[in-house]
């Protein structure tokens, strides 16, 4: 674990290899496989590829993502109990198959309001007030990625700028990055990509007609102000 966390200090992610039993895998698959296409987001063809605030949607899911392995693991890391922030569940298929270009995470929904400016970009997405906190609540937010199907460096794998995580960074800043700085992160089902929100990311379109899913759920051990809460 001292190990991790100085990869994550230092690089801003962590790989972790057989992370997630196949039991419980399969649990949390059977969960999100229930789901009703309605809540689904859906590109312009009509394929859907994504489910924003799964937590919010799926009840069975957020008892898992509360009390289960991966808020461990985060806990662990912490060195403190975790938060659940947020759960989207990314779903990539040859009809959804897209380029994310580089960015850092910098929105997280929210409940009530505060009187701290430093709180900023107050906006309304599918009904769910978002934020975007100030760095130093960044820095106390861990995303973790389970993958439930196989991300090879084709299949649209996640890539990353080693380093990029320390402060948030302007659009043109994120642009700058050259080629070379970013790395492909391939993982297999039921590995677990850590990564700070605030670290340097994209992904490509899949060059393999697979499908690619990909729970991204972010934890906190911030202290909010008084006035507000997660979600």
């Amino acid at each position: 674990m001292l190990l991790m966390n100085a990869r994550l200090d230092a690089d801003g992610y962590e790989l972790i290899s057989r992370a997630m039993s196949s039991t419980q895998l399969t649990e949390l698959q059977s969960v999100l496989e229930a789901a009703s296409p309605t809540i689904f987001r859906r590109r312009q063809n009509g394929s859907a590829y994504a489910i924003r605030n799964v937590h919010l949607e799926l009840s069975d899911l957020r008892s898992l993502l509360e009390r289960g392995f991966l808020i461990s693991l985060t806990n662990e890391i912490f060195k403190s109990p975790a938060t659940l922030v947020s759960a989207t569940l990314f779903d990539k298929r040859p009809a959804a198959n897209w380029f994310v270009p580089p960015h850092q995470d910098l929105f997280v929904p929210i409940s009530g309001t505060t009187d701290d400016l430093r709180w900023t970009n107050w906006s309304i997405k599918a009904g769910v007030q978002y934020v975007e906190p100030p760095v130093e609540v960044q820095r106390e937010l861990l995303a973790v990625r389970l993958h439930l199907d196989a991300c090879p460096g084709v299949n649209g794998a996640l890539e990353v700028v080693p380093g990029s995580h320390r402060e948030r960074l302007g659009e043109d800043a994120v642009a700058e990055f050259a080629e070379k700085a970013f790395e492909v992160c391939p993982a297999g089902p039921g590995e677990v990509l850590l990564m700070r929100p605030l670290l340097v990311h994209r992904s490509r379109a899949a060059k393999l007609p697979a499908r690619r899913r990909v729970l991204h759920v972010v934890y906190s051990a911030a202290v909010l102000p008084k006035g507000l809460e997660w979600t």
